[in-house]
């Protein structure tokens, strides 16, 4: 959970434990910032390995490093009563050729 007037902060954060470095969160958040930044609260959450599994990818030649993720979010008017744990991401170590594939979406008020 973040509020929209924090949105910048957090993902400068949060990016690098995903694997991106300053140019790719760069690019990352000026993408994201003007759709998550204008709402009062998001609820934000980024899919791993669940999504490489959905989405599966061949390149050639194969990367050393396949950096991969999704982020789901929902526009919140306020922060609800009951908070979910913040996820725990592990950063990948870098190496050689590196992959990197981002993207997102808005969940719809079910979830889905």
């Amino acid at each position: 959970m973040v509020a929209g007037a924090d949105t910048a902060v957090f993902l400068e954060e949060l990016l690098p434990q995903l694997g991106l470095d300053w140019a790719e969160a760069n690019e990352f958040i000026i993408y994201w910032l003007p759709l998550l930044g204008e709402n009062p609260y998001n609820f934000i959450h980024f899919l791993t390995a669940t999504y490489d599994a959905a989405v599966p990818l061949s390149v050639t030649p194969a990367p050393d490093t396949v950096i991969r993720f999704s982020m789901r979010y929902r526009r919140l008017e306020r922060v609800p009563e009951r908070m979910p744990l913040p996820q725990v991401l592990v950063p990948p170590a870098r190496d050689g050729f590196v992959l990197v594939e981002w993207g997102g979406r808005a969940l719809s008020e079910d979830g889905k």
